[in-house]
């Protein structure tokens, strides 16, 4: 994936994470609570989650031949 692409989705994920976020807020605080709660923490998980997905790299350029498993006397 380009790097164009990777800010691109992102930045969406930056966006959708905020409207849900919100919307948890919203409803918890319209419920009398003070702080989202659990969901707050599972929807934060899962924009770690988006973002370490989206940014992970492929570094087979510098893994030569540490890949082989092969045992070598």
């Amino acid at each position: 994936m380009s790097k164009t692409a990777k800010y691109l989705v992102s930045a969406l994920v930056i966006f959708l994470f905020i409207i849900i976020f919100g919307a948890i807020v919203g409803i918890s605080s319209d419920a009398g609570h003070s702080t989202p709660g659990i969901f707050g923490l599972i929807v934060f998980a899962g924009l770690i989650g988006a973002l370490r997905a989206i940014w992970k790299s492929k570094s087979s350029d510098n893994d030569d031949d540490s890949d082989k498993t092969a045992l070598q006397k």
